[in-house]
């Protein structure tokens, strides 16, 4: 009559204890993924990592929900029966402990070909789930390009692979089955034979036979679902250790004790060198310079010259190898990360918004702004006019990626993120590239009253955007190549002249690419 209520307080408690592992197992590795990032990001493929998050934290809670009871059931029932089968007859117990031992060694015996094989198919399915996110993503270039059949052909071969270590590590989980099955047919065999024979000498009371021989080969039972727990105990160390690496990567920053006091906003880069990982060439190599408070410094150059990843350092999304930049005459590794970020608005070439309503997607710059403030940041980055125009005006949903908004309406919410930020520093990594030559003109003076009073770091290729600036740095190949304003820079004749001169061919007026 117990049996029911023991049960369900057993299942209550394993799953209880595992829902909260997973919730916080989960929140701990979402947490950790934001002190590695952007670094950890570009290592590894987003599907793959999705992977981990989901997939591998989930196998762990099945582990803690479904298999740690059995396993202790396989210990504390056997130990247990065979004490009153000792009280019963000591030489039957003598007779089942070898057997017992056999099938408990069973799942033990090729642990470490299934811990490898559990390794091996988890990391596969990574790679199936993050074969699978790139093609959802690139859905559109795939069907541009015809490449369907070559794609669902690289699908299923990842899937294959996957299929194919499961089955060897299944095909290896039925012979071990069928060990323990043969084990315990013939323990309960050798049982009742020695049971047999000790009534047959009047040692044991008959009609106990039965009962003993039942009891014996129950006991089997719940060792043999060690089994099962092998099978998850495998699936689990392979998810674990995924997890673990997650978990073990060096962070590529750390938080400073923080800055003494917050000046007006100076930044200074001394002889910074950097590169992305060891072996390869330096992204910047010997970079010096100043932006003071309400001045413009403009960093141009072809593409790879190291302009962008300028702004990432100045952000601390990685520090140098060597050299140092400063924030108001304190080294930035001073600063605690979110005080440093707080006091930098970023507009990005890319700009990522996130599947929710469009306020909410401004909010993310300031969430306690007012609506008047989120209002008057989008007229300020001639973005009202389209949000208004919307079926649910700043309530529409922007989809993931921002995907239901054009990439011009992208930049200028990410625009009016800065103005609703209004942070001392200003970064601006192509903050006008999708914007039309008359959505340019719009906000052309608004990023002009942006800029006032700012330490402004600009990375453009347009001439419009760059010209006025108080000091224009030319990057090639991670150095500087030249520096000064534009009209030196044009006397000058060097690589600046030649990429103006180059611009200008192209078509005649601003908002011209280079």
């Amino acid at each position: 009559a117990a049996a029911p209520l023991v049960h369900w307080w057993e299942s209550w408690v394993a799953h209880d204890m595992a829902f909260r592992l997973l919730a916080e197992l989960r929140i701990d590795v979402y947490r950790r993924l934001e002190r590695l990032a952007p670094a950890y990001l570009v290592r590894h493929r987003s599907g793959d990592i999705i992977s981990a998050v989901t997939t591998d934290v989930e196998t762990v809670e099945l582990f803690f929900a479904h298999t740690v009871a059995p396993a202790f059931v396989a210990i504390a029932v056997p130990a247990a029966v065979l004490a009153v089968i000792a009280v019963i007859q000591w030489p039957l117990a003598l007779v089942l402990a070898p057997f017992l031992a056999l099938v408990a060694y069973l799942p033990f015996r090729a642990r470490d070909d299934l811990d490898r094989l559990g390794l091996e198919a988890r990391e596969q399915l990574g790679e199936v789930g993050a074969h699978m996110v790139d093609g959802v993503q690139g859905m559109r270039e795939i069907l541009a390009f015809g490449r369907e059949s070559e794609r669902l052909g690289e699908v299923t071969a990842e899937q294959e692979r996957y299929g194919e270590l499961r089955m060897r590590f299944f095909r290896m989980l039925t012979a071990q089955r069928a060990l323990i099955e043969v084990s315990m047919g013939l323990g309960g065999i050798a049982v009742l034979g020695a049971g047999a024979a000790l009534a047959a000498t009047g040692r044991m009371p008959a009609d106990l036979l039965p009962l003993v021989a039942i009891i014996a080969y129950t006991t089997f039972l719940p060792i043999s679902e060690v089994a099962q727990v092998g099978r998850q105990l495998a699936d689990t160390l392979g998810s674990s250790r995924r997890i673990f690496a997650i978990f073990d990567a060096p962070e590529p920053v750390a938080d400073g004790p923080g800055a003494a006091a917050r000046g007006p906003g100076a930044v200074e880069l001394r002889d910074v060198t950097f590169s992305y990982a060891p072996g390869l060439a330096p992204a910047l190599s010997g970079v010096s310079l100043r932006v003071d408070p309400g001045r413009t410094v403009a960093l141009i150059g072809r593409s790879g010259a190291g302009k962008t990843t300028t702004a990432h350092l100045l952000m601390r999304f990685w520090d140098p190898d060597s050299g140092a930049i400063e924030l108001d005459g304190e080294n930035i590794r001073a600063h605690r990360l979110d005080e440093l970020r707080s006091r930098i608005s970023l507009v990005a070439q890319d700009t990522h918004l996130f599947n929710c309503s469009i306020r909410d997607n401004l909010l993310i710059a300031r969430p306690g702004a007012s609506e008047a403030q989120v209002v008057e940041a989008a007229r300020a980055a001639a973005a009202h006019g389209f949000i208004s125009a919307l079926p649910d005006g700043y309530e529409t949903v922007a989809g993931e990626r921002g995907e239901r908004l054009s990439g011009g309406q992208r930049q200028r919410i990410a625009i009016a993120r800065a103005f609703l930020r209004n942070s001392p520093i200003l970064i601006l990594d192509e903050a006008t590239s999708h914007l039309d030559a008359e959505s340019e003109a719009l906000i052309h003076a608004s990023l002009q009253r942006l800029m006032a009073g700012r330490t402004t770091l600009v990375i453009a290729h347009r001439l419009s955007t760059i010209r006025d600036a108080d000091e224009i740095i030319v990057l090639d190949d991670g150095s500087v190549a030249e520096r000064g304003d534009h009209g030196a820079l044009i006397a000058a004749g060097g690589l600046y002249a030649r990429l103006v001169a180059a611009q200008v061919a192209a078509a005649a007026g601003p908002g011209v690419r280079v």
